[in-house]
């Protein structure tokens, strides 16, 4: 059963008071279009083989959890080098698999990102958005890859005009002028309220 982004970030307050833990995301690519060509039966059964995947593959004291189509693992016991090994040859695995699926031969990628707490961020929602600006470095780089998240205050949003009308990136630069804040936090800001609003 998948899991809410905020019952997520508790496992990761959780975790933080250890002092220092591991954690990585992997996102299903072009997800969107397999549910749209082979139907939602076949994107639950993707989700469910790469979850047994994670499961089976993955040694002891790393914790899965789920949201939506998004997996997250995570240990106090590993190092971010280590979950990068990991999930890299999960990858590979799902990388070499086919599913059967209402007569169709499947073939899916993942892709994600490894941080960490001190080295990569200084607190979970420092965390979080590191592992999401790493989630989109690896989409942007071709996909089907595992990297390391940039590291917090070095990372950069990008806002592409093919992803947004100019209007609107006018719009949101005078927005963030006025509250005094950056673009990219008004957006994560905007990210929040959605998966609180549609994670209830």
């Amino acid at each position: 059963m998948p899991t809410s982004f905020e019952k997520i970030k508790k496992i990761f307050n959780k975790a933080y008071e250890s002092g220092t833990f591991a954690v990585g995301n992997l996102d299903i690519d072009n997800f969107y279009n397999i549910n749209e060509e082979y139907g939602r039966a076949c994107g639950d059964k993707v989700i469910e083989f790469i979850s047994e995947i994670l499961k089976e593959s993955l040694p002891e004291g790393i914790v899965v959890e789920r949201s939506g189509d998004e997996f997250f693992v995570m240990s106090t016991e590993h190092t971010a080098e280590t979950l990068l090994m990991e999930l890299e040859e999960v990858r590979k695995q799902i990388e070499g698999s086919e599913l059967e699926c209402e007569g169709y031969i499947l073939k899916f990628t993942v892709s994600g990102a490894v941080a960490d707490i001190p080295r990569s961020a200084s607190s979970v929602d420092s965390l979080v958005h590191v592992l999401e600006d790493g989630l989109y470095t690896a989409k942007k780089q071709g996909r089907n890859r595992i990297i390391f998240a940039p590291v917090e205050g070095k990372q950069k949003m990008s806002l592409k005009s093919s992803y947004y009308p100019k209007s609107q990136l006018e719009k949101l630069s005078r927005l963030a002028k006025r509250l005094k804040k950056t673009e990219s936090a008004l957006l994560r800001e905007a990210l929040t309220d959605l998966l609180r609003k549609y994670s209830q």
